[in-house]
Protein backbone atom coordinates (compact mmCIF):
# COMPACT_ATOMS: atom_id res chain seq x y z
CA UNK A 1 0.00 0.00 0.00
CA UNK A 2 2.77 2.42 0.99
CA UNK A 3 4.69 1.59 -2.19
CA UNK A 4 1.63 2.42 -4.34
CA UNK A 5 1.16 5.75 -2.52
CA UNK A 6 4.83 6.66 -3.02
CA UNK A 7 4.70 5.77 -6.73
CA UNK A 8 1.49 7.76 -7.21
CA UNK A 9 3.02 10.75 -5.38
CA UNK A 10 6.15 10.55 -7.50
CA UNK A 11 4.13 10.48 -10.73
CA UNK A 12 2.03 13.46 -9.57
CA UNK A 13 5.07 15.51 -8.59
CA UNK A 14 6.87 14.65 -11.84
CA UNK A 15 3.91 15.40 -14.09
CA UNK A 16 2.95 18.63 -12.30
CA UNK A 17 6.59 19.75 -12.00
CA UNK A 18 6.11 20.63 -8.33
CA UNK A 19 9.72 19.67 -7.76
CA UNK A 20 10.66 23.07 -9.23
CA UNK A 21 8.76 24.86 -6.46
CA UNK A 22 10.24 22.55 -3.86
CA UNK A 23 13.78 23.26 -5.09
CA UNK A 24 13.40 27.04 -5.02
CA UNK A 25 11.62 26.99 -1.67
CA UNK A 26 14.45 24.94 -0.18
CA UNK A 27 16.99 27.24 -1.82
CA UNK A 28 15.22 30.33 -0.39
CA UNK A 29 15.11 28.77 3.07
CA UNK A 30 18.86 28.07 3.01
CA UNK A 31 19.61 31.62 1.85
CA UNK A 32 17.29 33.07 4.52
CA UNK A 33 18.96 31.11 7.30
CA UNK A 34 22.45 31.98 6.01
CA UNK A 35 22.01 35.75 5.41
CA UNK A 36 19.11 36.59 7.75
CA UNK A 37 18.04 39.66 5.69
CA UNK A 38 15.38 40.96 8.11
CA UNK A 39 14.07 41.11 11.68
CA UNK A 40 12.40 37.68 11.84
CA UNK A 41 12.03 34.41 9.95
CA UNK A 42 9.03 35.70 8.00
CA UNK A 43 11.03 38.67 6.65
CA UNK A 44 14.02 36.43 5.97
CA UNK A 45 11.92 34.13 3.79
CA UNK A 46 10.10 37.02 2.11
CA UNK A 47 13.26 38.89 1.10
CA UNK A 48 15.10 35.71 0.09
CA UNK A 49 12.18 34.53 -2.04
CA UNK A 50 11.88 37.94 -3.72
CA UNK A 51 15.58 37.92 -4.60
CA UNK A 52 15.53 34.31 -5.80
CA UNK A 53 12.68 35.05 -8.20
CA UNK A 54 15.27 36.92 -10.30
CA UNK A 55 17.74 34.05 -9.87
CA UNK A 56 15.09 31.62 -11.07
CA UNK A 57 14.18 33.81 -14.06
CA UNK A 58 17.79 33.91 -15.28
CA UNK A 59 18.21 30.17 -14.63
CA UNK A 60 15.14 29.17 -16.65
CA UNK A 61 15.95 31.53 -19.52
CA UNK A 62 19.43 30.03 -19.60
CA UNK A 63 18.29 26.37 -19.40
CA UNK A 64 15.45 26.56 -21.88
CA UNK A 65 16.65 29.23 -24.32
CA UNK A 66 20.34 30.20 -24.13
CA UNK A 67 21.57 26.61 -23.82
CA UNK A 68 19.40 25.34 -26.70
CA UNK A 69 20.03 28.29 -28.98
CA UNK A 70 23.70 29.11 -28.35
CA UNK A 71 25.42 26.34 -26.38
CA UNK A 72 23.99 23.40 -28.36
CA UNK A 73 24.50 25.49 -31.49
CA UNK A 74 28.22 25.71 -30.63
CA UNK A 75 28.11 29.50 -30.40
CA UNK A 76 30.16 29.46 -27.23
CA UNK A 77 31.38 33.08 -27.24
CA UNK A 78 27.88 34.39 -27.92
CA UNK A 79 26.51 32.19 -25.14
CA UNK A 80 28.99 33.51 -22.56
CA UNK A 81 28.44 37.15 -23.57
CA UNK A 82 24.62 36.89 -23.54
CA UNK A 83 24.61 35.08 -20.20
CA UNK A 84 26.93 37.59 -18.53
CA UNK A 85 24.91 40.54 -19.85
CA UNK A 86 21.70 38.95 -18.54
CA UNK A 87 23.29 38.39 -15.12
CA UNK A 88 24.54 41.99 -15.02
CA UNK A 89 21.11 43.31 -15.96
CA UNK A 90 19.46 41.18 -13.27
CA UNK A 91 21.93 42.29 -10.58
CA UNK A 92 20.59 45.87 -10.74
CA UNK A 93 16.96 45.20 -9.59
CA UNK A 94 18.29 42.85 -6.90
CA UNK A 95 20.49 45.67 -5.60
CA UNK A 96 17.48 48.01 -5.51
CA UNK A 97 15.44 45.45 -3.54
CA UNK A 98 18.21 44.97 -1.02
CA UNK A 99 18.69 48.74 -0.64
CA UNK A 100 14.95 49.42 -0.13
CA UNK A 101 13.83 46.42 1.92
CA UNK A 102 16.73 44.91 3.82
CA UNK A 103 17.00 46.25 7.36
CA UNK A 104 20.78 46.16 7.61
CA UNK A 105 22.73 49.46 7.57
CA UNK A 106 26.10 47.87 6.81
CA UNK A 107 24.59 45.90 3.91
CA UNK A 108 22.86 49.01 2.54
CA UNK A 109 26.14 50.95 2.56
CA UNK A 110 27.71 48.21 0.38
CA UNK A 111 24.92 48.08 -2.17
CA UNK A 112 26.25 50.49 -4.78
CA UNK A 113 29.88 49.37 -4.60
CA UNK A 114 31.60 47.28 -7.29
CA UNK A 115 32.38 44.55 -4.76
CA UNK A 116 28.71 44.17 -3.90
CA UNK A 117 27.72 44.14 -7.58
CA UNK A 118 30.27 41.39 -8.30
CA UNK A 119 29.03 39.44 -5.28
CA UNK A 120 25.41 39.61 -6.52
CA UNK A 121 26.50 38.58 -10.04
CA UNK A 122 28.44 35.61 -8.67
CA UNK A 123 25.45 34.50 -6.58
CA UNK A 124 23.23 34.61 -9.70
CA UNK A 125 25.87 32.70 -11.66
CA UNK A 126 25.96 30.08 -8.90
CA UNK A 127 22.19 29.63 -9.16
CA UNK A 128 22.44 29.35 -12.95
CA UNK A 129 25.21 26.74 -12.79
CA UNK A 130 23.43 24.80 -10.05
CA UNK A 131 20.15 24.65 -11.97
CA UNK A 132 22.00 23.74 -15.19
CA UNK A 133 23.81 20.86 -13.48
CA UNK A 134 20.55 19.57 -11.99
CA UNK A 135 18.84 19.77 -15.39
CA UNK A 136 21.71 17.93 -17.08
CA UNK A 137 21.58 15.22 -14.41
CA UNK A 138 17.82 14.92 -14.91
CA UNK A 139 18.23 14.68 -18.70
CA UNK A 140 20.95 12.05 -18.27
CA UNK A 141 18.75 10.01 -15.91
CA UNK A 142 15.75 10.20 -18.24
CA UNK A 143 17.94 9.25 -21.20
CA UNK A 144 19.36 6.31 -19.26
CA UNK A 145 15.86 5.15 -18.31
CA UNK A 146 14.73 5.47 -21.93
CA UNK A 147 17.79 3.52 -23.10
CA UNK A 148 17.05 0.74 -20.61
CA UNK A 149 13.39 0.59 -21.63
CA UNK A 150 14.42 0.41 -25.28
CA UNK A 151 16.94 -2.31 -24.51
CA UNK A 152 14.27 -4.27 -22.62
CA UNK A 153 11.82 -3.88 -25.51
CA UNK A 154 14.48 -5.01 -28.00
CA UNK A 155 15.34 -8.00 -25.82
CA UNK A 156 11.69 -9.01 -25.46
CA UNK A 157 11.16 -8.58 -29.19
CA UNK A 158 14.19 -10.72 -30.00
CA UNK A 159 13.07 -13.42 -27.57
CA UNK A 160 9.60 -13.49 -29.10
CA UNK A 161 11.17 -13.73 -32.55
CA UNK A 162 13.39 -16.62 -31.51
CA UNK A 163 10.47 -18.42 -29.88
CA UNK A 164 8.35 -17.91 -32.98
CA UNK A 165 10.98 -19.80 -34.94
CA UNK A 166 10.83 -22.71 -32.50
CA UNK A 167 7.08 -23.13 -32.02
CA UNK A 168 6.01 -23.59 -35.69
CA UNK A 169 8.79 -26.12 -36.23
CA UNK A 170 7.63 -28.11 -33.23
CA UNK A 171 3.97 -27.93 -34.27
CA UNK A 172 4.87 -29.07 -37.79
CA UNK A 173 6.57 -32.20 -36.41
CA UNK A 174 3.63 -33.04 -34.14
CA UNK A 175 1.04 -32.65 -36.91
CA UNK A 176 3.12 -34.86 -39.16
CA UNK A 177 3.08 -37.55 -36.46
CA UNK A 178 -0.69 -37.28 -36.10
CA UNK A 179 -1.20 -37.35 -39.87
CA UNK A 180 0.80 -40.56 -40.17
CA UNK A 181 -1.25 -42.24 -37.44
CA UNK A 182 -4.59 -41.19 -38.90
CA UNK A 183 -3.56 -42.62 -42.27
CA UNK A 184 -2.97 -45.96 -40.53
CA UNK A 185 -6.22 -45.56 -38.56
CA UNK A 186 -4.18 -46.25 -35.45
CA UNK A 187 -5.82 -46.58 -32.05
CA UNK A 188 -3.06 -44.35 -30.75
CA UNK A 189 -4.39 -41.30 -32.59
CA UNK A 190 -6.66 -40.16 -29.68
CA UNK A 191 -3.68 -40.33 -27.31
CA UNK A 192 -1.65 -38.24 -29.72
CA UNK A 193 -4.43 -35.65 -29.86
CA UNK A 194 -4.51 -35.50 -26.05
CA UNK A 195 -0.72 -35.16 -25.79
CA UNK A 196 -0.66 -32.53 -28.50
CA UNK A 197 -3.47 -30.64 -26.76
CA UNK A 198 -1.44 -30.58 -23.52
CA UNK A 199 1.62 -29.34 -25.36
CA UNK A 200 -0.22 -26.59 -27.22
CA UNK A 201 -1.86 -25.41 -24.00
CA UNK A 202 1.57 -25.14 -22.42
CA UNK A 203 3.14 -23.37 -25.41
CA UNK A 204 0.27 -20.92 -25.99
CA UNK A 205 -0.85 -20.08 -22.47
CA UNK A 206 1.94 -20.89 -20.01
CA UNK A 207 5.25 -20.52 -21.83
CA UNK A 208 4.74 -16.97 -23.08
CA UNK A 209 5.32 -14.89 -19.94
CA UNK A 210 8.69 -15.31 -18.29
CA UNK A 211 9.89 -18.33 -16.37
CA UNK A 212 7.81 -21.36 -15.45
CA UNK A 213 8.13 -24.06 -12.78
CA UNK A 214 10.61 -26.70 -13.88
CA UNK A 215 7.99 -29.39 -13.23
CA UNK A 216 5.77 -27.98 -16.00
CA UNK A 217 8.70 -28.06 -18.40
CA UNK A 218 9.28 -31.70 -17.48
CA UNK A 219 5.62 -32.57 -18.18
CA UNK A 220 5.95 -30.81 -21.51
CA UNK A 221 9.06 -32.82 -22.44
CA UNK A 222 7.44 -36.09 -21.38
CA UNK A 223 4.42 -35.39 -23.59
CA UNK A 224 6.73 -34.68 -26.50
CA UNK A 225 8.74 -37.84 -25.82
CA UNK A 226 5.56 -39.93 -25.67
CA UNK A 227 4.54 -38.57 -29.06
CA UNK A 228 7.92 -39.46 -30.52
CA UNK A 229 7.81 -42.94 -29.00
CA UNK A 230 4.55 -43.55 -30.82
CA UNK A 231 6.07 -42.37 -34.08
CA UNK A 232 9.36 -44.27 -33.72
CA UNK A 233 7.89 -47.48 -32.31
CA UNK A 234 10.60 -50.06 -31.57
CA UNK A 235 13.27 -48.25 -33.51
CA UNK A 236 14.56 -46.33 -30.48
CA UNK A 237 14.68 -46.43 -26.71
CA UNK A 238 14.21 -43.04 -25.05
CA UNK A 239 15.06 -42.85 -21.36
CA UNK A 240 14.25 -39.69 -19.37
CA UNK A 241 15.43 -39.49 -15.74
CA UNK A 242 14.89 -36.58 -13.34
CA UNK A 243 16.52 -35.87 -9.99
CA UNK A 244 16.35 -33.15 -7.37
CA UNK A 245 13.70 -30.60 -6.43
CA UNK A 246 11.73 -29.93 -9.60
CA UNK A 247 8.80 -28.12 -7.96
CA UNK A 248 10.67 -25.11 -6.56
CA UNK A 249 13.03 -24.48 -9.50
CA UNK A 250 12.09 -21.93 -12.18
CA UNK A 251 13.29 -21.95 -15.77
CA UNK A 252 12.81 -20.18 -19.08
CA UNK A 253 10.36 -22.35 -21.05
CA UNK A 254 11.25 -24.49 -24.06
CA UNK A 255 15.01 -24.45 -23.63
CA UNK A 256 15.57 -28.20 -23.84
CA UNK A 257 13.31 -28.94 -26.80
CA UNK A 258 15.97 -28.08 -29.40
CA UNK A 259 18.37 -30.69 -28.00
CA UNK A 260 15.64 -33.32 -27.89
CA UNK A 261 14.53 -32.57 -31.45
CA UNK A 262 18.13 -32.79 -32.69
CA UNK A 263 18.71 -36.11 -30.94
CA UNK A 264 15.62 -37.61 -32.52
CA UNK A 265 16.16 -36.09 -35.95
CA UNK A 266 19.89 -36.81 -36.32
CA UNK A 267 20.08 -39.92 -34.16
CA UNK A 268 17.01 -42.10 -33.72
CA UNK A 269 15.16 -41.09 -36.87
CA UNK A 270 18.13 -41.84 -39.12
CA UNK A 271 18.66 -45.28 -37.61
CA UNK A 272 16.69 -48.32 -38.65
CA UNK A 273 16.98 -50.03 -35.25
CA UNK A 274 18.76 -50.14 -31.89
CA UNK A 275 18.86 -46.35 -31.51
CA UNK A 276 18.87 -44.88 -28.05
CA UNK A 277 18.48 -41.49 -26.38
CA UNK A 278 19.32 -40.91 -22.73
CA UNK A 279 18.19 -37.75 -20.94
CA UNK A 280 18.95 -36.69 -17.37
CA UNK A 281 17.75 -33.56 -15.59
CA UNK A 282 19.09 -32.66 -12.16
CA UNK A 283 17.88 -29.64 -10.17
CA UNK A 284 19.62 -28.26 -7.06
CA UNK A 285 19.13 -25.05 -5.11
CA UNK A 286 21.64 -23.22 -7.28
CA UNK A 287 21.85 -25.11 -10.57
CA UNK A 288 19.84 -26.97 -13.21
CA UNK A 289 21.81 -29.47 -15.29
CA UNK A 290 20.33 -30.99 -18.44
CA UNK A 291 22.23 -33.75 -20.26
CA UNK A 292 21.20 -35.64 -23.38
CA UNK A 293 23.07 -38.30 -25.32
CA UNK A 294 22.03 -40.15 -28.43
CA UNK A 295 23.44 -42.88 -30.61
CA UNK A 296 24.64 -42.01 -34.09
CA UNK A 297 24.14 -44.05 -37.23
CA UNK A 298 27.26 -45.65 -38.65
CA UNK A 299 27.00 -43.61 -41.82
CA UNK A 300 26.17 -39.94 -41.39
CA UNK A 301 25.57 -37.77 -44.40
CA UNK A 302 27.74 -34.70 -44.73
CA UNK A 303 24.67 -32.46 -44.40
CA UNK A 304 23.77 -34.11 -41.09
CA UNK A 305 27.09 -33.39 -39.41
CA UNK A 306 27.19 -30.67 -36.81
CA UNK A 307 23.74 -31.11 -35.34
CA UNK A 308 21.63 -28.11 -34.46
CA UNK A 309 21.63 -25.70 -37.35
CA UNK A 310 19.31 -22.73 -36.93
CA UNK A 311 17.61 -24.25 -33.88
CA UNK A 312 20.82 -24.50 -31.87
CA UNK A 313 21.95 -21.04 -32.97
CA UNK A 314 18.63 -19.58 -31.80
CA UNK A 315 18.94 -21.41 -28.50
CA UNK A 316 22.40 -19.96 -27.89
CA UNK A 317 21.04 -16.47 -28.55
CA UNK A 318 18.24 -17.04 -26.06
CA UNK A 319 20.71 -18.30 -23.46
CA UNK A 320 22.94 -15.25 -23.98
CA UNK A 321 19.94 -12.96 -23.43
CA UNK A 322 18.25 -14.75 -20.53
CA UNK A 323 21.24 -16.25 -18.72
CA UNK A 324 24.15 -13.91 -19.52
CA UNK A 325 27.34 -15.47 -18.11
CA UNK A 326 25.17 -17.80 -16.03
CA UNK A 327 25.26 -20.91 -18.16
CA UNK A 328 27.70 -23.40 -19.66
CA UNK A 329 27.08 -25.47 -22.77
CA UNK A 330 29.22 -28.48 -23.65
CA UNK A 331 28.81 -30.38 -26.92
CA UNK A 332 30.70 -33.59 -27.72
CA UNK A 333 30.38 -35.06 -31.20
CA UNK A 334 32.03 -38.48 -31.07
CA UNK A 335 32.09 -41.36 -33.55
CA UNK A 336 29.15 -43.29 -32.11
CA UNK A 337 27.59 -40.82 -29.70
CA UNK A 338 26.46 -37.23 -29.55
CA UNK A 339 26.35 -35.64 -26.08
CA UNK A 340 25.14 -32.24 -24.86
CA UNK A 341 25.34 -30.83 -21.32
CA UNK A 342 23.67 -27.56 -20.38
CA UNK A 343 24.16 -26.12 -16.87
CA UNK A 344 22.12 -23.12 -15.73
CA UNK A 345 22.89 -21.09 -12.63
CA UNK A 346 19.60 -20.23 -10.95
Amino acid sequence: MLEKILKASYRFVSQSRLYHLFFWFLYAFIVAISLQPGKNLREWLLFSSLILIFHAAVSYVNNYYFVNKYLYGRQYVTYVVVLLLTIAATAFPISVIIHKLVNNRDLKNMVWSWNFFILIALSILFSVVLSMVLKLLKNWYQGEQARRRLQQINTETELKFLKSQINPHFLFNCLNNLYALTLKKSDQAPEVVLRLSNILRYVLYEAGDGRVPLMKEVHYLRDYIDLEKIRLGNRAVIDFETRGNLRDAQIEPMLFLTFLENSIKHGAFNTLADAWIKITLNATDTEIVFEISNSKPESVAESEKGQGGIGLANLKKRLDIIYPEKYSLEVRDEDSEYHVKLALNT
